[in-house]
């Protein structure tokens, strides 16, 4: 079978990926997609004029989260030898990812690491999935857009919408780990901190299946993450 044009993981990676989804966001408490970076970047503008970041329930949501990460990760929650952090955290630049990240930082230094790891690196590679005409309208317009992703023969490929594809969404976050991660770094556990639709389409990429299958996949909640050895 030959490998997909827009999945750029080789078979064998370097590194260890976490794939973690943003906790419950106040677009997510307005009911709204909110897809455009020039306004789910900044810190101001939303509903509470703080920009679209964390809802306090997500807040509480990632900390719970990153606590079983830590678990999961450091079974005996003893430190690493070394001065050097054995995790890196990467994320889009979306208020929202970037407050999750920051969490999992804190919570990753202050139940093992001691300090040692760094603060979120931001990549524009994992922003959010664009979604054309239905951003910032009722989260219930999601439905429209996985329809398109599940129908033959484009599978969202020209959305009448001017939805990004699954595809293009596969293509740039592979082509990110490649170029970025596994060419730089080996031996690391990495975690991705990305959006809904994104993080089930890398998780796709991992499994080496068509990325229109997102939905097939076990869905990730805001907040959960997943251990890219084990996707269901």
């Amino acid at each position: 079978m030959t490998k997909p044009s827009y999945n750029h993981l080789p078979q064998q990676l370097k590194n260890h990926y976490i794939i973690q989804r943003h906790g419950f966001s106040l677009a997510n408490n307005a009911g709204l997609i909110c897809s455009n970076p020039d306004i789910a970047i900044p810190p101001k503008g939303g509903p509470l004029n703080t920009g679209y970041g964390l809802h306090d329930k997500g807040k509480v949501q990632v900390k719970e989260s990153a606590t079983l990460l830590s678990k999961h990760l450091f079974p005996t929650q003893e430190a690493p030898a070394g001065d050097e952090s054995p995790v890196v955290i990467f994320c889009s630049p979306f208020k929202r990812t970037v407050e999750t990240a920051e969490i999992i930082q804190g919570v990753l230094n202050d139940t093992v690491l001691g300090g040692k790891l760094a603060a979120p690196i931001r990549e524009l590679e994992l922003r959010e999935r664009w979604y054309g005409k239905l951003d910032m309208t009722t989260d219930k317009n999601y439905e429209l857009c996985w329809i398109d992703d599940a129908a033959d023969p484009d599978h969202g490929e020209h959305s009448q919408y001017g939805i990004e594809s699954p595809t293009s969404v596969c293509d740039r976050t592979t082509r990110f780990i490649v170029d970025k991660i596994e060419s730089q770094m080996e031996g690391k556990t990495v975690i991705l901190v990305a959006h809904g639709d994104v993080c089930q389409i890398m998780m796709t990429a991992f499994k080496q299946v068509e990325p229109w299958k997102h939905r097939q996949l076990k869905h990730v909640d805001t907040a959960n993450w997943r251990d890219t050895l084990n996707i269901e």
